[in-house]
């Protein structure tokens, strides 16, 4: 980029229209059907259903403890055959509630060397709901239904596919089970329980687990179709006490603290002389000052009276989760907390205290301790403490922008990067729903640290060390860790491990995930180095970032790395931005930090981006890249960086069916004469990233399209080359009708670089290419567009009304530093704000 710092150019949704949807003739993909003997079939079926209806009338026979309630429902698992899905949407009933699915798991086996799945489904049944299925066995089996088109029975695409139908356990509603084991059935443990919010009852579900003699927490974490609660007790006893409720819908492991990686310390014999020469050098913002940008940690808590720190933070911005806590930092091995606020205010202090030059430091601090040690938490969703936290200092600085900065991760495998309590929360948060008249809120979260020994292990356990909970949620900004520090200033028959710009040893990435969830980390920073000897891995104080002590009276400064390192660098990066960009939101601060990130040509070597699996891994690893600060701030004369903060109703509600509303049409501002003249065979470069947040909806229903996490999905197309503006609208509708997102959109004349089927996850999208600026010149018509989510498919919340939010940022980058893209531009939208 040159050295001709320009703002941002703002405001291109004035060039925006929103347009109505033209539906094409929409073509209904073949559902695969499991052949069979349909009689044999359908009355083996039949026996299994009127199994199951049997049971439910034996247990509202039985006894049950005074006081217990037994309600009339029962729980059983539909079984689909091996290599043959189930139609879910036939499993469900929203209208009435007599079959509803609770959760939904998928099992892969190896069958002749062929991988093959088949899918569980967890199903809630009333008596109602029973004699629906029999209904629908009796009609596969009546050749007097054998009226569809094609000749087959009614009920054929479901009764098909069914292999078994079984009464359900407890253990079945067990979410975790690639995770961890069950517990042993008078093992007392902790459990997440999910609760259905249709029928919850607090009162009822409170007697109910005080009579079984389990112990719970009074908080509860809502969501749009669930209500999480923290029970303590046996499986025993919820076998005899929620799971006689209509309400169950999920067991889970509850999330535990990871540990921080410690480090060797560092012996300057200079401390003091280099932190007051640093503080001599530091222009502090006052901390008073309730309009500033403040970093919030969500940590270990923070030693404040450090001598680096007192001056800027103020005691008053210090809270805990649990007052008895205390709010200092109680980490051990030098303390978390303490070293994450010096390094998001001044970054790695080995540069900041080898400079000369001043430093102006513009956002402060806020500390919200989630974390004692030595001090479980047993009772309580760690989703509710992040609740209690933006409540907590919101009520105390209720004017002040945030970045939430949360590096403590819990100890818990994501299974294939679902959605846990805690993520969801996060997202929660990051959409604007902590609480009445809550405002969206960036939040960034570490991905977690691998923890490697064997030489052997790097980079190979990186790719199978998942990121950590809650670095799976959509909204937030997850930062992994990369490093240039590989250099030892003595010889010491050690290497470093990970080359200049390649992915840290600790980094954590998303490579095992399946598909459908978001690419992970979204970016990463300085995560610091490993050593060798040729056999063993160990840390060295040479390859870390370096930050502070909280035990100051006995030494100022410690090495700090991994990904805690990489996100308190990404807060500071976002305060800055927020601080130079007041008014943009909290979705454009996120996609101007992934809009100027790059990958290192070590992260590149050995990749062949035109391949698919290598586009996939690269950015399931290390993201985007890492992140350019002045990039993220400014544009300049031979690089422009146009943006839209803009509202869109996706859908609406047409005649009883939930459709599609509209899409917005963009006719960007461009720099056409230059392009045409100056650029016209030279290389230019087109960026474009697309961030909003979505509502969550958890629940381990993934696998049927009906029961998206995400409510609502937005993309970007631009118009190709030749491309007229009446043939675009119709590829954008016949885009939005593509339900399905598991589909292979049509590849063969996409030119961006990512392309869609490995961007289109979560909710940033980034790509870009690179063409001569004669065809750019034609090509400045961009949709931004509405996909599947809930808001649509669950109809009975009544969401489809709801406007969001949406930052689009668009750039032309060209290497020739003589050419001005920027004041064409510039002028054109000074003429539209007038007008």
């Amino acid at each position: 980029m040159a050295s001709d710092p320009k703002r941002h150019l703002i405001g291109i949704e004035r060039f925006a229209s929103g347009q109505e949807y033209t539906y094409p003739r929409t073509v209904v993909a073949s559902f695969p059907i499991a052949t069979r003997n349909r009689a044999m079939h359908g009355n083996r079926i039949k026996s299994q259903i009127e199994t199951i209806r049997d049971q439910f009338e034996l247990q509202q026979d039985q006894e049950i403890p005074e006081g217990l309630v037994k309600d009339d429902v029962i729980y059983v698992e539909f079984y689909s055959a091996w290599g043959f899905e189930l139609k879910f949407e036939q499993l469900h009933s929203d209208s009435r509630g007599h079959y509803q699915i609770l959760k939904i798991s998928k099992e892969i086996r190896i069958q002749n060397e062929q991988e093959e799945k088949r899918f569980r489904v967890l199903v809630m049944l009333s008596k109602r709901g029973i004699e629906h299925f029999l209904v629908k066995v009796e009609n596969y089996l009546n050749l007097t239904y054998r009226n569809l088109p094609d000749g087959n029975p009614l009920s054929q695409n479901l009764i098909a596919n069914l292999e078994e139908i079984r009464l359900a356990t407890l253990q079945a509603f067990w979410v975790d089970i690639d995770s961890y084991t069950f517990p042993d059935s008078d093992l007392e443990v902790w459990w997440e329980v999910w609760f259905r919010r249709s029928t919850y009852s607090r009162d009822k579900t409170d007697q109910q687990l005080e009579i079984a003699g389990l112990s719970f927490s009074p908080r509860e974490l809502m969501f749009p179709e669930h209500v999480i609660r923290m029970v303590r007790g046996t499986a025993r006893q919820l076998a005899s006490s929620v799971f006689l409720l209509d309400s169950l819908a999920e067991l889970r492991r509850p999330q535990e603290i990871n540990d921080f990686i410690t480090s060797e310390r560092i012996n300057y014999e200079t401390e003091q002389e280099w932190l007051e020469d640093l503080i001599s050098r530091t222009d502090f913002v006052s901390p008073q000052d309730s309009e500033n940008v403040f970093v919030c940690l969500f940590d270990s808590g923070l030693t404040h009276r450090h001598p680096l720190l007192f001056p800027l933070i103020d005691g008053g911005n210090l809270h805990a989760w649990n007052p008895s806590w205390g709010l200092e930092d109680s980490a051990n091995n030098g303390g978390h907390g303490t070293g994450m606020a010096a390094l998001a205010l001044f970054g790695n202090l080995t540069d900041a205290c080898a400079s000369s030059v001043p430093i102006q430091i513009l956002h402060g601090i806020e500390s919200f301790k989630i974390f004692q040690s030595g001090s479980s938490i047993d009772k309580e969703l760690f989703g509710i403490i992040y609740l209690d936290g933006i409540t907590t200092v919101s009520i105390s600085n209720p004017h002040v922008k945030r970045i939430i900065c949360l590096s403590v991760t819990n100890d818990g495998l994501i299974k294939s990067g679902r959605p846990s309590s805690a993520s969801s929360s996060l997202d929660n948060i990051a959409f604007g729903n902590a609480f009445e008249e809550a405002e969206p809120q960036m939040v960034i979260v570490s991905g977690g640290n691998v923890l490697l020994s064997n030489h052997g292990d790097f980079p190979s356990q990186n790719f199978i060390q998942s990121i950590q909970d809650p670095g799976q949620a959509y909204n937030v900004l997850t930062i992994g860790a990369y490093t240039e520090k590989d250099r030892l200033s003595r010889p010491s028959g050690y290497t470093p491990v990970a080359r200049l710009g390649e992915m840290s040893p600790r980094n954590s990435t998303s490579a095992m995930w399946e598909p459908q969830w978001p690419n992970k980390p979204d970016l990463v920073m300085e995560g610091g180095n490993m050593i060798s000897d040729g056999h063993f891995l160990f840390s060295h104080e040479e390859l870390e970032p370096l930050s502070i002590d909280k035990d100051f009276t006995r030494r100022l400064f410690r090495p700090f790395g991994g990904t805690s390192s990489a996100a308190a660098f990404a807060s500071k990066m976002a305060a800055e931005l927020r601080t130079t960009y007041p008014d943009f939101w909290p979705e454009t601060i996120r996609g101007l930090m992934i809009h100027s990130a790059e990958w290192t040509p070590q992260m590149l070597h050995g990749k062949d981006i035109t391949r698919e699996g290598d586009r996939r891994a690269l950015i399931r690893s290390v993201g985007y890249g890492v992140p350019n600060l002045n990039r993220a701030l400014y544009s300049a004369s031979n690089a422009l960086t146009l943006i839209a903060q803009a509202n869109i109703k996706p859908y609406r509600m047409d005649n009883g069916v939930v459709r599609y509303n509209e899409y917005h049409l963009y006719e960007i501002p461009w720099p056409v004469e230059v392009l045409q003249d100056m650029l016209f065979n030279q290389e230019v470069t087109i960026k474009v990233t697309l961030s909003y947040f979505i509502e969550p909806n958890p629940g381990a229903r993934e696998y049927a399209k009906s029961f998206s996490y995400h409510s609502h999905s937005l993309d970007f197309k631009l118009i190709k080359e030749n491309e007229t503006p009446s043939e675009f609208r119709r590829r954008i509708s016949a885009a939005a009708e593509q339900e399905d997102e598991t589909e292979r959109p049509d590849l063969r004349d996409e030119d961006w670089t990512i392309k869609e089927r490995v961007r289109n996850k979560g909710s940033v999208k980034k790509d870009f290419l690179k063409t001569f600026g004669a065809n750019l010149a034609s090509r400045n018509i961009l949709a931004v567009y509405p996909k599947a989510g809930w808001y649509r498919s669950r109809k009975s919340l009544e969401k489809y009304n709801h406007e969001v939010r949406y930052s689009l940022i668009v750039s032309i980058e060209t290497p020739i530093l003589e050419v001005d893209i920027y004041t064409p531009v510039e002028n054109l939208i000074q003429i539209a704000i007038t007008t």
